[in-house]
């Protein structure tokens, strides 16, 4: 009896803690520049569009390696075959015996098959550019892989997930390329990872980077304290948004703290149509996220810090109303034996003021 009021009291305790995040430094004066991210953004579009399998998305892969070979990093590819259409991650490491990173920064690189959501139906059968949904979180990753220093990398992975754009597109499911990553990893590597951080649309001109709902709350907090610290409250907004499908998903599932930076709530105007040009995105706003990744790097790569994992606020509130029910059935059932044994039947033998308690034969009647 004791042991459950116990449990009852350090969940009420621990329960309001979760996701609450320490002070950061933000002394540190980012490197990132908006214009080099830019630059990557505009030549991963002039590949043109850039679908799993194309010949498009091959040559993009490439130009994405050899900028990533070019700074210092050692690259991976993850192949795999999803519906007869060969896909590859691009995995990059501070050198090829770095397998244990603590943090992963992701992006996926692939663009959609159909603009589906384009307001000309004519529009719909065509093929997305997809300066922001696609080419921004490579566009950040590319520059963050140019400009963070060799402590900070060994603590680093870099992916570009491919397959993540073409759900519900001729049989395909959304985020196969990081569903895929997440399933390649082991055990040991999983309970490594302290956080993964994937970047998505981050580069429409009017950004707004509202809290995706299912992230960890632990990360995202700590991410939107560095924003707020370097004056980018007017974008990474602090208002919960929705719950996006998104490469974030599969490392949720798998027991890792893990956040989606992503334009959404409403998703940016040129989403999944034939206007997502890298006219509608700039330099700014790649470079506001940019920063923020990057000091938050700075900030955790390297150290010790645990990141708290989400908890479903009503499964805890759940939990914590069947153990209340549980300790006062408890507390009822060890009055009723109290009574049965006749330690609360009053001198007189009166009649107790909610139950006459019968004895008879060891059996303890209320009526």
């Amino acid at each position: 009896m004791k042991a459950v009021i116990i449990l009852t009291i350090v969940l009420l305790l621990v329960i309001p803690s979760a996701g609450v995040q320490t002070g950061t430094d933000v002394s540190y004066t980012p490197l990132f520049d908006g214009e080099r991210a830019y630059d990557h953004l505009v030549a991963q579009c002039d590949f043109g569009p850039r679908p799993p399998g194309s010949e498009n998305l091959s040559r993009c892969r490439d130009y994405l390696m050899e900028q990533l070979t070019s700074h210092g990093w050692y690259v991976v590819l993850q192949n795999f075959t999803y519906l007869g259409v060969p896909c590859s991650n691009v995995i990059a490491r501070h050198n090829i015996t770095t397998t244990n990173a603590s943090y992963i920064i992701g992006a996926h690189y692939d663009t959609r098959p159909r603009a589906d959501n384009d307001p000309v139906p004519a529009n719909r059968g065509r093929p997305v550019l997809g300066a922001n949904d696609g080419a921004s979180g490579v566009a950040v990753i590319l520059e963050l892989a140019t400009v963070l220093p060799i402590s900070v990398r060994e603590d680093v992975e870099l992916v570009l997930f491919d397959a993540e754009d073409s759900g519900n597109i001729n049989g395909w499911s959304w985020i196969v390329g990081s569903t895929y990553y997440v399933d390649s990893m082991t055990a040991s590597r999983r309970a490594q990872t302290r956080a993964m951080i994937l970047l998505d649309m981050v580069g429409d001109v009017d950004l707004r980077l509202l809290r995706e709902r299912d992230s960890t709350r632990s990360v995202q907090d700590a991410v939107w304290e560095i924003a707020h610290e370097l004056g980018h409250s007017d974008i990474f907004i602090d208002q919960l948004g929705q719950s996006i499908i998104d490469d974030h998903q599969p490392f949720l599932r798998a027991g890792i703290p893990a956040l989606d930076v992503i334009h959404h709530a409403p998703f940016p105007a040129t989403w999944h149509t034939i206007s997502d040009t890298p006219d509608r995105c700039s330099p700014q706003s790649l470079e506001c996220v940019g920063r923020v990744i990057e000091v938050f790097l700075l900030n955790y790569a390297g150290s010790d810090h645990v990141f708290i994992p989400s908890y479903d606020i009503s499964l805890i509130v759940t939990s914590v109303v069947l153990l209340m029910m549980v300790v006062v059935v408890c507390l009822y059932y060890r009055y009723r034996q109290r009574v049965c044994d006749g330690v609360q039947i009053n001198h007189f033998g009166a009649l107790n003021a909610k139950s006459l308690i019968l004895r008879t034969n060891d059996l303890c009647v209320d009526i």
